[in-house]
């Protein structure tokens, strides 16, 4: 037979391991919500800019006239080996085309220009694609000039 004490407290076991369980799981679901609401968070980074530094060089044609003409010249970069770099100034509408080297530098033909003029340059790498195109100023002293004017 059974004593009221005794079935009050299997009652209560009952209730306790009811109520443990349930709190259990619901620490689990709140563990799991709150792991799924702080999953990775995504910065977008920009694509890294080509660089490339601009040496002027004056030259003289056959009628006597003396031209600035400018080299580039880019740093290694392993996915700009071997590519193709095409360099366009903005304000003359001339450009010049050059291929790198295994290490990713570049060195190209002498392009025209008049310091301060907006160059584009981009490279196509050897899969194919295209690099974003990195607008900088003909100067010396290697400065970015931001978005090309087009």
């Amino acid at each position: 037979m059974r004593t009221p004490l005794k079935h009050l407290w299997q009652r209560l076991s009952a209730l306790t391991f009811r109520t443990r369980r349930a709190r259990r799981l619901v620490a689990a679901c709140a563990v799991v919500g709150a792991l799924w609401a702080c999953g990775p968070v995504y910065i977008p980074v920009p694509p890294p800019m080509i660089q490339a530094a601009f040496t002027a060089e004056t030259w003289t044609d056959a009628d006597g006239t003396q031209h600035r003409l400018w080299t580039a010249e880019g740093t290694p970069r392993a996915e700009q080996a071997r590519a193709t770099f095409y360099l366009f100034n903005e304000q003359q509408n001339a450009g010049v085309i050059a291929v790198g080297a295994p290490d990713g530098t570049f060195t190209t033909p002498p392009l025209a220009g008049t310091e301060g003029d907006h160059i584009s340059i981009y490279y196509r790498d050897t899969r194919g694609e295209y690099s974003a195109t990195t607008c900088l100023l003909l100067t010396e002293m290697r400065p970015t000039a931001g978005a090309c004017p087009r």
